[in-house]
């Protein structure tokens, strides 16, 4: 399990390099580029909470703990969309 969790947080690097890249060369609107980047920095966070979660797994019910993680995460996802998708359109040049 924890190497998917890896391989989570590997896309999540790959994702946020792909946005970069796409926003550089202006090919995003600016909501497209607030939803890739809070999926992106969701899958990273998700994947490090959830590997921490794993490990301490012993403690913690395991459904407890994924149905924890699962809300955080997309608790964390809307609320950085909306706080992203509020921001004024960039100038394109």
């Amino acid at each position: 399990m924890l190497t998917l969790l890896m391989v989570a947080g590997g896309m999540g690097i790959v994702s946020a390099t792909t946005t970069l890249w796409m926003q550089g060369r202006q090919m995003l609107h600016h909501r497209a580029f607030a939803l890739l980047v809070s999926f992106t920095i969701t899958l990273i966070l998700f994947s490090l909470i959830a590997w921490a979660a794993a490990v301490i797994v012993a403690i913690a019910p395991l459904l407890l703990t994924w149905v924890f993680v699962g809300t955080l995460a997309m608790l964390f996802a809307l609320r950085l969309y909306r706080e992203l998708r509020a921001l004024p359109a960039m100038d394109p040049r």
